[in-house]
């Protein structure tokens, strides 16, 4: 199997990656539609007896971190999707794919950031709160993703090459 253009690798990844981009869509419908209204729901009617709830101090920050994670993961994909249709065309140095390769790593950069913000502001709530004394079952520790962010700097070399990889293909379309 060809690994660029029609009928090759890269065409099969380019449909997963549209299969993933609806998914991620369904999900952030299903997500905006029905779970943050049941959780607003939830502030104002009493459900305990349906089960126990979270504190609210985990229960917002984990929800409102879901959602920006399918943001997150919708955007790399989109762009993904954007590059991966350069290659089936054969075509694959081009100044957009660098924008795009450029766009994925400020994006993975972003959430891992606002991740660690997000995490680090809930455990310091929920540990002001005395709460961490009353329930053990609930532990919090600062993890910061390694292997992302060394993916993000994979990126960074990879979006520097594909722009001298176009700048290389212009100027030799210009000589003769």
């Amino acid at each position: 199997m060809k690994t660029l253009g029609r009928k090759s690798f890269a065409s099969f990844l380019g449909a997963a990656l549209d299969v993933a981009r609806w998914v991620l869509l369904a999900l952030l419908g299903l997500m905006l539609l029905v779970v943050v209204p049941a959780y607003i729901l939830d502030a104002f009617v009493d459900l305990s007896w349906v089960a126990p709830p979270p504190p609210g101090v985990v229960l917002w920050p984990s929800l409102a971190l879901f959602i920006i994670s399918l943001l997150a993961a919708l955007v790399v994909v989109t762009r993904l999707r954007r590059i991966f249709a350069t290659l089936t065309l054969g075509d694959p140095f081009v100044p957009q794919n660098a924008a795009n390769l450029r766009v994925i790593w400020m994006t993975l950069a972003a959430y891992e950031l606002v991740r660690i913000i997000i995490s680090s502001g809930s455990m310091l709530s929920f540990n002001m709160a005395g709460a961490a004394q009353q329930d053990s079952s609930l532990h919090f520790t600062l993890h910061i993703n390694g292997g992302l962010w060394l993916a993000v700097a994979a990126l960074i070399v990879l979006a520097e090459v594909f722009r001298e990889g176009a700048r290389l293909r212009d100027e030799q379309k210009l000589t003769i």
